[in-house]
């Protein structure tokens, strides 16, 4: 727990570099909605992400469940 933080901290700041960087260049950083839409689109990907996560989730617990039972 103790490196969890700084790391987690560290994690966030790249993400957030990262995009600042794509868009520099890109040459869309100041465009007005640029940064607004990219963290947009980051929110859409995260959320599929922890959807696909809990999916893969069940079909595991599933596979398990009849591996044991059958």
């Amino acid at each position: 727990m103790r490196y969890f933080f700084p790391i987690l901290f560290l994690a966030l700041a790249a993400v957030l570099v990262s995009k600042f960087i794509r868009l520099f260049i890109s040459g869309k950083l100041f465009d007005e909605g640029a940064i607004k839409e990219s963290f947009r689109e980051s929110g859409q990907t995260l959320w599929l992400g922890m959807r696909l996560f809990v999916i893969i989730w069940f079909i595991y617990l599933i596979t398990v469940w009849a591996i044991k039972n059958c």
